[in-house]
């Protein structure tokens, strides 16, 4: 409200430069400048007078701030008021001047102070200083006032007066005692003063009225500036209205040359294109004065010229300004022209284009389905086509060794042995790959069974101490007497066998190797240890990676690179972990981690056997039936897919980002979309009850929203399938198995590609929107403010038993009033369609400073909410104040209606990923989800009849747009919470001002 003017502060410089304190000391922690405060025409909020106040308060004792009072009335900018004072009034008149409620001279510097006096004698009175409530009483005001009061009887020629100080909750109490004087010496000392007072009035007069002379002729001078530029936008409007009339180039070229003589008052105009050589002029050709201008695209770069004469008597400077400015407006017109113009051809081109990709990309998907087909046959085929023929080997290689082992020399032994251990290696190979291929595709499992694990460990401590032995190394254990899990144990005894082995490999002679098992609390350890070389940082970031190797140092490793692939798959499907760890002493811990829920207490311990997943499976009970994300939810979908445990896993991928909602067939799908009326569907095709094929069409009928996309997700490949999910409204269609990153992908695109549509869609809605609206409002606002401003009137004429609150014709006037406002409302926002295309006045703006103001905007509406706010200390924005401070009170009031009386609201403001984030959300119901997709289309409203106008967050949403923006509807704990996402600035945080 900026309460306080900046004058208050003159008597402080002064003193603060003698008492040798700092200035910058004088406004430390507020946002006022001290140029500001010494500004003396500018005026500051009482908060900020009251933060300044108390940083000047420790420089000066009581009486100093009396004396800082007395000072102040002896100022040469008061100095005329007295000197008339001093002619017409006494000390009591004075008092009642200066006490005048709203009209007194302390009301001119503290427009927020109430003053009120109580005479008590001729020479006593007792006045009020007070303030209204939520204002801070700052005590160094009330003695400096102090002072203001003894001083005045001084100033009219008469002794100091006595004051005396007294505190009131909101204010201050002066009980003042004065002398006037005699009548006779009074009488004697105004004639005798009257001669001077005269003269020195009479110079201030005239000083004034200098001062008033120079002060009218700057603002002639700006009124004329303001008339010119008044001008310039009106030719502006009417040159973009005719131009935006036709789509046609040449049609547009010779009506803006039409305009520039009829509307802008230039004799003659031409306009040449550069491309394709086009030229239109107009007008009467002439030998006066010839102004240029070049046209200029966008990225600055011209395209043509405009070239107009000057009428006759024309002024060529205003003609100039009023050229400079309305070429841009032609240009972009111009450009927009020349761009619809060539649309059709480039649409043609790209439609072109976009048929041979697509003709590609089907021949790529076709190439792509016969490679899976390929491949998934190799798979299925290779445990025949190659274990066979090995198995063949070693039973054939095993044969001749019986038969002929005793003819055989020790060559042909030692090559037979070669033959036997490579087949070995090949079918132990040929297990791993088909393992690692079944762990890709989801397809690897272990059969868990009660396994003691210590006795399985110490077995293959015994297999590996004469090898580790020939190795010149040093084997040890550290086993439990029994430790029993449910676990797979050939899986178990893979993983080790493989780790003991790698240690084994990469120690050199003279090292240690360690197994050790055990369990706690919290988890069961299998780790082995060894004293090598360690592993380096290169290889330690694809340690696990298939194919990878580390080389030794004095020996020639070998190895496929798929041990430590396939024990990771192994241990990840037991639910645990492997990871390494670099030992203190030197060396390597490869240490396995299972869930402590293994753990089991059964004596009995089965054989250990480990198959791959067949195809039929029985079903699994569902784990997940709704997934939400932790943070933000950046939309709903519906998820239809009947094997469980894949539609948990991709609900639980895809709550990353968004609230999720599994059924596990058609129809349990279907109603969850009536239910949740989600922004995309993703759906299986073979199902029960409903395939999706068939739930994709009802989807459609059922959201009537044809912008809400449909993914299909499935394992079906054939070109029928494909063809008869996309005729039934899907958009995109995923083949399992699929890579995870690509579903968020291909997600967040169809999330991109609905906004998009959405947008196309909402233009063209204001498109038509504004033709009719701007000529709706105008008809509409002015016999509403002729219906409002004829109101006040009329209650004064009327007589005074009318105007009575419960009189029936006081309650007719007052409906008329407030109707005729609601039209004049109305009418405001549905103007703000039609010059939506308007520059924007951006400026560096604290969020923290935006919502404050807002708040106070919105103060009634808000009143008995409790505001919470969590933003971020300074975080700033690019924008035009006013109109981002309409969005957000908009919303908080929005937002305090459906909180109601002691409810809540929250605004959050975050930055997140270069983005700006202000949230606002509300401890109301929150919005109904069949409405919200539609609750920022124009005219569409939530609230009874005639309470709102429907065009509050079309406003908005148009406001935050044009700032580079969007605002949504976000689900956030459950609660539906209105965000809004701005490009963040971020060097605008040391230059950022309040609003």
């Amino acid at each position: 409200m900026k309460e306080v003017s900046c004058k208050v502060f003159d008597v402080y410089w002064k003193l603060l430069e003698e008492k040798q304190v700092p200035f910058e000391s004088v406004v430390r922690g507020t946002d006022v400048t001290v140029a500001k405060l010494r500004n003396r025409k500018e005026r500051v909020d009482w908060d900020d007078f009251a933060a300044v106040t108390r940083n000047l308060s420790p420089h000066f004792t009581d009486e100093e701030k009396r004396d800082l009072g007395r000072t102040y009335l002896r100022a040469p900018g008061l100095k005329f008021a007295f000197l008339i004072a001093r002619l017409a009034m006494s000390p009591l008149d004075f008092y009642r001047w200066f006490s005048k409620p709203r009209e007194g001279v302390g009301n001119q510097m503290f427009n927020c102070i109430t003053p009120t006096h109580r005479e008590i004698g001729p020479e006593e009175i007792e006045v009020d200083l007070t303030l209204p409530d939520g204002f801070e009483v700052v005590w160094d005001f009330f003695l400096i006032s102090a002072g203001n009061f003894e001083e005045m009887p001084r100033l009219l020629g008469y002794p100091r007066a006595s004051v005396s100080l007294s505190r009131l909750p909101n204010g201050g109490r002066y009980h003042i005692r004065f002398s006037s004087g005699t009548a006779l010496i009074r009488r004697i000392w105004r004639f005798l003063t009257r001669p001077f007072a005269a003269r020195a009035a009479a110079r201030e007069l005239r000083e004034a009225h200098e001062t008033l002379l120079e002060r009218y002729e700057e603002l002639e001078s700006a009124r004329m500036k303001l008339d010119r530029q008044a001008a310039q936008l009106r030719t502006a409007h009417t040159l973009n209205e005719l131009v935006l009339r036709d789509l046609d180039l040449e049609h547009t070229l010779q009506t803006i040359v039409r305009a520039l003589v009829d509307e802008a008052q230039f004799s003659w105009a031409k306009i040449t294109l550069v491309d394709g050589g086009l030229t239109s002029s107009h007008g009467l050709g002439t030998d006066a004065s010839l102004l240029r201008r070049s046209l200029e695209t966008r990225g600055g770069q011209p395209f043509g010229e405009v070239v107009v004469a000057l009428a006759g008597g024309a002024n060529p400077a205003e003609r100039e300004d009023l050229l400079a400015f309305i070429t841009p407006t032609l240009s972009l017109a111009l450009e927009n022209s020349v761009y619809r113009s060539g649309l059709e051809r480039l649409v043609d081109v790209r439609t072109s284009e976009l048929r041979h990709a697509r003709d590609q990309l089907e021949g790529t998907v076709v190439q792509l389905r016969d490679a899976q087909g390929a491949r998934e046959r190799f798979f299925a085929n290779i445990s025949h086509e190659i274990r066979t023929p090995l198995s063949i080997i070693l039973l054939a290689a095993s044969d001749i060794e019986k038969r002929a082992g005793a003819a055989l020399d020790e060559r042909a032994r030692s090559g037979l042995g070669s033959v036997t251990d490579s087949a070995r290696k090949l079918v132990r190979l040929v297990d791993e790959l088909l393992l690692l291929a079944a762990g890709q595709e989801n397809k690897l499992t272990t059969k868990p069974e009660p396994t003691d694990l210590a006795a399985l460990v110490r077995s293959l401590f015994a297999a590996w101490r004469p090898g580790a032995e020939a190795a010149g190394l040093e084997l040890s254990s550290t086993l439990p007497d029994r430790l029993v899990a449910f676990v797979d144990p050939v899986a178990l005894e893979r993983v080790v066998t493989n780790l003991v082995s790698n240690a084994v490999k990469y120690t050199p002679r003279g090292g240690q190797v360690e197994i050790r098992l055990g369990s706690d609390a919290e988890a069961i350890t299998i780790a082995v240890l060894d004293t090598g070389k360690g592993i380096t940082a290169d290889l330690a970031a694809r340690l696990f990676g298939r194919f990878e190797r580390a080389e030794g140092d004095d020996r020639k490793i070998s190895g496929t690179g798929l041990g430590l692939a396939l024990a990771k798959q192994l241990v990840e499907a037991h639910g645990a972990t492997i990871a390494h760890y670099p030992r203190a002493t030197g060396g390597t811990e490869m240490r396995v981690v299972l869930p402590i829920s293994l753990l089991r207490s059964d004596s009995k311990v089965a054989a250990p056997t480990l198959r791959l997943v067949d195809a039929a499976r029985p079903a699994l009970k569902a784990a997940v039936a709704h997934a939400v994300p932790t943070g933000l939810s950046m939309g709903t979908i519906v998820l239809a897919e009947d094997d469980v445990r894949l539609a948990d896993m991709i609900a639980e991928l895809l709550s990353e980002d968004y609230t999720v909602y599994v059924g596990h067939d058609g129809e349990e799908a279907l109603e969850l979309v009536k239910k949740h009326q989600p922004q995309l569907l993703i759906t299986d095709v073979d199902m029960p009850n409903m395939d999706g094929i068939e739930l994709s069409r009802r989807f459609r009928e059922v959201t009537n929203e044809r912008l809400a996309p449909i993914i299909i997700l499935s394992a079906m490949l054939d070109l029928g399938t494909r063809l008869a999910g996309l005729e039934a409204g899907a958009v995109d269609y995923v083949t399992k198995p699929f890579d995870p990153i690509e579903l968020k992908a291909r997600v967040r695109a169809q999330f991109r590609m609905r906004d998009l549509a959405a947008r196309l869609s909402r233009a063209e809605q204001l498109a038509s929107l504004g033709v009719l609206t701007s000529g709706l409002a105008h008809e509409l606002r002015n016999p509403a403010n002729g219906v409002v401003n004829a109101v006040a009137p009329l209650l004064m004429l009327m007589p005074a038993e009318l105007k009575q609150a419960d009189h029936p014709v006081a309650e007719l006037l007052d409906v008329i009033s407030s109707c005729a406002t609601q039209i004049g409302v109305l009418s405001k926002q549905l103007l703000g369609f039609r010059h939506a295309d308007t520059n924007l006045d951006l400026r560096p703006t604290l969020a923290k400073e935006l919502v404050r103001r807002s708040l106070t905007l919105c103060r009634s509406a808000v009143d008995g909410v409790d505001v919470k706010l969590d933003i971020e200390e300074g975080v700033s924005l690019m924008c035009a104040p006013p109109l981002m401070m309409q969005v957000l009170t908009n919303l908080l009031e929005n937002g305090a209606q459906a909180a109601g009386r002691g409810g809540w609201i929250s605004v959050a403001a975050r930055v997140a990923g270069g983005r700006l984030l202000i949230e606002v959300t509300d401890s109301g119901s929150g919005v109904p989800v069949n409405v919200r997709d539609k609750i920022f289309e124009p005219f569409f409203t939530t609230k009874p009849q005639g309470v709102g106008t429907g065009l509050g967050l079309s406003v908005a949403r148009e406001i935050i747009t044009r700032h580079g923006g969007t605002i949504a509807i976000g689900d956030r704990g459950g609660r539906h919470v209105f965000v809004i996402d701005l490009p963040h600035h971020s060097g605008l945080d040391a230059t950022a001002s309040a609003v």
